[in-house]
C-alpha cells in the first residue's frame, strides 16, 4: 500500500487533476466508444456521399430514358425514331441487310 501511495505522490500534478482525467476519459470514450463516435461519423459520410452520387446517376438515367419513352410514344416514325431503332435496337427496313463493324 505504501509503494502505490508513494508512486501517486510522485506523479505530475496536472496528472492528478480529477476534472483532467474525467474530461479525457469522456473525449476518448466520445471519440471512440460511443454510438455516435467520430469513426462512425466518418463512416456516416462516407456512405452519404455514395448514396448522393447514386442518386445522381440514377436521375441521369431517368432523364435518358425519359427521352427514349418520349421519343417511343409518338405515333410517328420520326427521324430520331428511326435513328433510335437503328443504331440501339439494329433494326432495319424490308429487303436491307445491315452489316455490323466492330
Amino acid at each position: 500500500m505504501k509503494k502505490i501511495k508513494e508512486r501517486f505522490q510522485n506523479l505530475p500534478s496536472w496528472i492528478k487533476n480529477k476534472y483532467l482525467v474525467s474530461f479525457f476519459l469522456f473525449s476518448i470514450w466520445i471519440l471512440f466508444f460511443d454510438t455516435h463516435s467520430v469513426v462512425n461519423q466518418f463512416k456516416k459520410r462516407s456512405q452519404i456521399k455514395i448514396i448522393e452520387n447514386d442518386i445522381r446517376f440514377f436521375n441521369e438515367e431517368i432523364m435518358k430514358d425519359q427521352k427514349i419513352i418520349n421519343l417511343l410514344s409518338s405515333d410517328t416514325l420520326s427521324d430520331e425514331l428511326e435513328k433510335y431503332f437503328r443504331e440501339k435496337l439494329f433494326l432495319s427496313k424490308k429487303n436491307e441487310e445491315i452489316f455490323m463493324i466492330e
